[in-house]
C-alpha cells in the first residue's frame, strides 16, 4: 500500500495503472487457475520456497511498520529511533497473538477488515512527515520509455507471488467455489488500490499520511503479518524454512528499519525507499527466478549466478533508473527454463 505512491511520484496515472492492473490480474487469475487439488500438489512441490516467502513477506512489513513510523508519524528526531524499533516488535506481537486464532476467526476478520477499510476515509487527513527536494520536483516525471522497461520486472512479479503465497493456496483450498471467492477479491482489491491512491499528493510526490493513511496501513500491516505468520506456524514438515532463519530475516528487517540504516541514492526518492525497494527486489527478481528455475531441476549453482547478476540489474534499475536493465535476469530465467522443457 506504499509503492502505489511510488510509482504515481515517478511516472503518474500510466505508473498507477503499472502496478494495478498486472497485480489485480495476477491475484484474481490465481482462482482460476489451480483448483484445490492442483494447488495442494503445488504448495508441496514448491515447499521451502513458500515458506521463504511468507517468512520474506513477515520481514517485509515489519520494516516497513519501523521506516513508515519513523518517516512520517515521529514528531521529532528523538523518537525516530524508538518508533522505528518498537512499531515492528509491537506488529510481531499483535501477529503472533491473531495467527493462532482459529479459520472461523480469520473468515470473518477477513470480511471485516475488506469491509471497514473504506470507513478509514471519515478520519482527519493532513500532509505530514518529510518533503522532497525542488529538484526532485523538476526532474519528475521519469520519462516512460523508463517505465516500459520496468513493466516486465513488475508483471513477473505480480504473477508469480501468488503461486508462492501459501494464504492464496489456503483460500483456493478452503473456498466452496474458488473462482467466485477469486474474482471478488479481484474487484475488491481494486477498490482498495482505488482508495490508496486518492491520498496522494501529486504537489509534494508523497502521500498524505496523516491519521486516516496511518490507520489503513496499520491494519493491512496487522493482517498480512498475521496470515503469514500462520502459514509459517501450520504448514505441513515439507513447507518450512528453519526458524532460525526466518527469524534472521525478521530481525535484519527490523535493523535496517532504524534511522542509522536509512539512506537515499537519487533526490527523487524519500529516504529508506531505496531500501524499500531493494526488498521489493524479492517479488520482482528472487521469486519469479526461484519459481522458474528450482522447480525444473536447475543447480544452486546456476540459481545463485542468475540472482547475483541479477541483483545488480534490478538494483540499478531500481534506484538509478537504468530501468532496460531490470528485466535481464526474469528473461534469462524464463529462456532457462524454455530450453529446459524442449530437451525434456
Amino acid at each position: 500500500m506504499y509503492l502505489p505512491f511510488v510509482m504515481l511520484r515517478l511516472w503518474g496515472w500510466p505508473g498507477f495503472l503499472a502496478f494495478m492492473v498486472p497485480n489485480v490480474l495476477g491475484c484474481a487469475a490465481f482462482g482460476f487457475v489451480l483448483d484445490r487439488s492442483r494447488s495442494r500438489a503445488l504448495a508441496a512441490r514448491l515447499g521451502w520456497m513458500a515458506a521463504l516467502f511468507s517468512a520474506v513477506t513477515v520481514a517485509y512489513q515489519c520494516w516497513f511498520a519501523g521506516w513508515a513510523s519513523a518517516t512520517f508519524a515521529a514528531p521529532g528526531p528523538d523518537l525516530r529511533t524508538v518508533l522505528a524499533t518498537a512499531a515492528p516488535v509491537v506488529l510481531l506481537v499483535l501477529g503472533i497473538g491473531l495467527a493462532l486464532r482459529g479459520d472461523a476467526f480469520w473468515r470473518t476478520a477477513g470480511t471485516v477488515v475488506t469491509l471497514a477499510s473504506p470507513l478509514v476515509l471519515l478520519l482527519p487527513d493532513a500532509a505530514t512527515g518529510p518533503e522532497l527536494p525542488e529538484a526532485a520536483h523538476a526532474a519528475l516525471p521519469l520519462p516512460p520509455l523508463t517505465l516500459a522497461f520496468a513493466l516486465p520486472t513488475i508483471v513477473a512479479g505480480f504473477l508469480a507471488s501468488p503461486f508462492l503465497d501459501l494464504t492464496f493456496h489456503r483460500a483456493v483450498q478452503h473456498a466452496p467455489q474458488p473462482r467466485v471467492a477469486f474474482a471478488t477479491f479481484g474487484i475488491a482489491f481494486t477498490g482498495m488500490l482505488a482508495l490508496v491512491a486518492t491520498f496522494n499528493d501529486p504537489a509534494r510526490g508523497l502521500p498524505h499520511a496523516g491519521l486516516a493513511l496511518g490507520a489503513l496501513w496499520a491494519v493491512q500491516l496487522v493482517f498480512t503479518t498475521a496470515v503469514h505468520l500462520r502459514e509459517l506456524l501450520v504448514a505441513p514438515a515439507g513447507i518450512r524454512i528453519p526458524p532460525a532463519a526466518a527469524g534472521a530475516l525478521i530481525a535484519g528487517a527490523i535493523l535496517l528499519a532504524t534511522p542509522a540504516f536509512t539512506f537515499t541514492t537519487d533526490p527523487r526518492l524519500l529516504a529508506g525507499e531505496p531500501t524499500y525497494l531493494g526488498i521489493l527486489g524479492a517479488y520482482g527478481l528472487l521469486f519469479p527466478v526461484l519459481l522458474l528455475m528450482e522447480p525444473r531441476g536447475a543447480s544452486r549453482t546456476l540459481v545463485g549466478v542468475t540472482l547475483a547478476g541479477g541483483a545488480a540489474c534490478y538494483l540499478l534499475g531500481a534506484w538509478e533508473f537504468s530501468t532496460y536493465l531490470m528485466p535481464i535476469p526474469v528473461l534469462a530465467a524464463v529462456a532457462w527454463a524454455r530450453a529446459q522443457r524442449r530437451t525434456a
